[in-house]
């Protein structure tokens, strides 16, 4: 099945659908480029389904943009954020890599997305797990935005979770006498920031952590605590806003409040230095607008 890309412009009009907020999206940043998250070693399951339609729509300058990726029963969505943010759909989720070469207008300029699969494979998609869907994602950008990329593998250094002397200081999520009883359906966690600093996290992972933690600090994030269960905990501090070189300063950007913070968690950063994927981007087109 070949995906239908629609590209509509700022006076189009945009159909509602129902909304479920899913988990922040992944991504960091560092000062020689857009470094996006780092999370799991496993390689996610190959898609064997592909999108029907991919849309990007315009946004007007002054929309108010929606942070998280939006998961509905057929589709996944997100609102008014600039392209990067579907290069970090992607490709992050999985090992640490960097982007490179993007023109400025893929970090700045805001589009709706919205990618559906058709009705027929609605009951595989529902079924999916994240990182899988990020691989229908990744197949889908070639055609909406022309897009070529090479990849690279540097060394750089990253910051390592791992379990701190005193054990970690993490509640286990309880088990959900309702959830599915379906091995295949993917377990969801969630976070909800209740306060300008402090994240919730609801039956989450280690994996889920050092996103968020990625996103937030001037280097990826490797797990390295060997615990592999879901959680219940909250980190403070830990910003709403994702750390970006481009508009922020490492001088004014509390890097040392968040390492603290996860102290509390019986958790520790440590410096090291990994292998990087970087994803080069040899091509990309705006999507044209009617």
């Amino acid at each position: 099945m070949t995906a239908k890309i629609c590209i509509v412009g700022l006076l189009s009009c945009w159909m509602a659908v129902g909304q479920t907020a899913s988990a922040p999206a992944a991504g960091s940043a560092a000062a020689t480029g857009a470094v996006v998250s780092a999370a799991t070693p496993t390689e996610p399951t190959p898609p064997t389904i592909k999108f029907d339609v991919v849309l990007l729509k315009r946004c007007a300058p002054d929309a108010i943009a929606a942070y998280n990726t939006i998961s509905t029963g057929d589709s996944w969505q997100r609102h008014c954020r600039p392209i990067r943010g579907l290069l970090d759909l992607a490709y992050g989720g999985g090992p640490t890599y960097l982007l490179k070469g993007e023109p400025d207008w893929v970090d700045t300029d805001p589009y709706d997305f919205v990618a559906k699969v058709a009705p027929e494979d609605v009951a595989v998609w529902q079924k999916m797990d994240d990182p899988t869907k990020r691989l229908m994602v990744r197949a889908a950008l070639p055609d909406a935005l022309n897009l070529k990329v090479h990849i690279e593998i540097q060394t750089r250094p990253v910051y390592n979770l791992v379990v701190a002397k005193g054990g970690p200081n993490l509640t286990p999520t309880k088990p959900d006498p309702n959830a599915p009883s379906d091995a295949k359906t993917p377990v969801r966690g969630s976070v909800e920031w209740v306060g300008m600093d402090e994240a919730a996290y609801t039956n989450c992972s280690m994996a889920d952590l050092v996103d968020g933690l990625a996103a937030r600090l001037d280097r990826d994030v490797i797990n390295k605590t060997g615990l592999t269960g879901r959680y219940d905990f909250h980190v403070k501090p830990l910003p709403g806003a994702h750390y970006d070189p481009k508009t922020s300063t490492i001088e004014n950007t509390d890097f040392g409040g968040i390492i603290e913070g996860v102290k509390n968690l019986g958790l520790r950063l440590e410096s090291g230095k990994a292998d990087t994927t970087v994803i080069v981007i040899d091509h990309i087109e705006r999507p044209q607008e009617n």
